[in-house]
């Protein structure tokens, strides 16, 4: 390795101990998720990094029940997890303040963690909370949870998720997802937020959806209803909704009915590694039916037969245009 290409690794590493705990501090921001997203989309070792700084954390929690007066190893934590190599040497410092801080202020403040979930595109991931909620998150996803005594508090940037919310009338279970607050004391209810709008759907029991900023603001959705809020007009449209399909890409599949194809585009940038973008010409295009996520090459090519565009691969990922 080259001093440059080591002086790179060490960077990356440190960043990526920052990153993991300011995304564990209690005051998280939403903006803090975006610009964590961001970061980790910027290159591959910054996901492998920010993996491997979480496993050092992770490691951590042997030690809740180490005295005030002893010391923290990193070092015997990296000779654990293999391949961390030289790069942690500058990570360690602020990796070490940080667990100190947790292991002897954490008991005095008695705040409840926050903890990150994040997912790459074409992967899944289902967690089970300490409440028995469960959640399934779809690809290219990132949130975060924190439960506290009085509240179950989920910060949601671009994701999709499907949520099974364990019944607690004593814990409401929040969702912030856009300019949007989705209350819930137990359901079952599907998640998807753009870089456009907030869709939800109901799955199962009852959620309230509000505005952020002006909580009078709100609709109730019951089981079978989904509500939509467009960002440019900050419309909320509450419509029917299919709940055998509203959550459809849990069972590798998609249901649309009369949906654009950006959206359509977005979704399979979620399913696959490699991302779709639409030409503006063929944004707007509009498409009714189901797909299978089977494979990507496939799934483009019964758009291509249904609508009249036509795909081009190239280094920055598959572009559909109209024909």
């Amino acid at each position: 390795m080259t001093q440059d290409a080591a002086i790179k690794d060490e960077e990356i590493a440190a960043q990526a101990a920052a990153w993991v705990v300011r995304l564990r501090a209690d005051d998280v921001a939403i903006a803090d998720i975006d610009a964590a997203t961001a970061w980790l989309d910027q290159d591959p070792a910054h996901r492998l990094a920010f993996d491997e700084a979480e496993g050092l954390w992770a490691a951590s929690n042997d030690l809740s029940d180490v005295q005030p007066a002893s010391v923290i190893d990193l070092s015997a934590h990296r000779e654990r997890r293999k391949g961390l190599g030289r790069r942690w040497m500058v990570a360690a410092p602020a990796m070490a303040a940080a667990l100190a801080a947790a292991i002897f202020l954490g008991p005095m403040l008695q705040t409840a963690p926050t903890v990150i979930y994040s997912t790459a595109p074409g992967e899944t991931r289902t967690v089970t909370l300490d409440d028995g909620s469960r959640l399934q998150i779809n690809g290219g996803s990132t949130l975060s949870v924190k439960m506290e005594r009085g509240r179950r508090l989920v910060h949601m940037g671009q994701a999709e998720a499907t949520f099974n919310v364990a019944h607690d009338a004593g814990r409401p279970f929040l969702i912030d997802v856009g300019e949007s607050q989705v209350r819930v004391v137990g359901t079952a209810f599907n998640i998807r937020r753009s870089a456009d709008d907030t869709q939800v759907a109901v799955l199962r029991g009852v959620v309230e959806v509000s505005d952020l900023n002006q909580p009078a603001r709100r609709v109730r959705l019951t089981v079978g209803q989904s509500v939509q809020r467009d960002d440019a007009d900050d419309r909320m449209t509450v419509a029917p909704v299919d709940v055998r399909t509203a959550a459809a890409w849990t069972q590798g599949r998609r249901a649309y009915d009369d949906r654009p194809l950006r959206e359509i585009a977005a979704d399979l940038s979620r399913a696959f590694a490699t991302p779709v973008t639409v030409a503006p010409n063929a944004a707007n295009l509009r498409f009714s039916g189901t797909l299978v996520l089977d494979d990507e090459a496939a799934v483009i090519g019964r758009l291509e037969r249904f609508l009249p565009i036509k795909a081009t691969r190239g280094p920055q990922g598959v572009r559909l245009e109209r024909r």
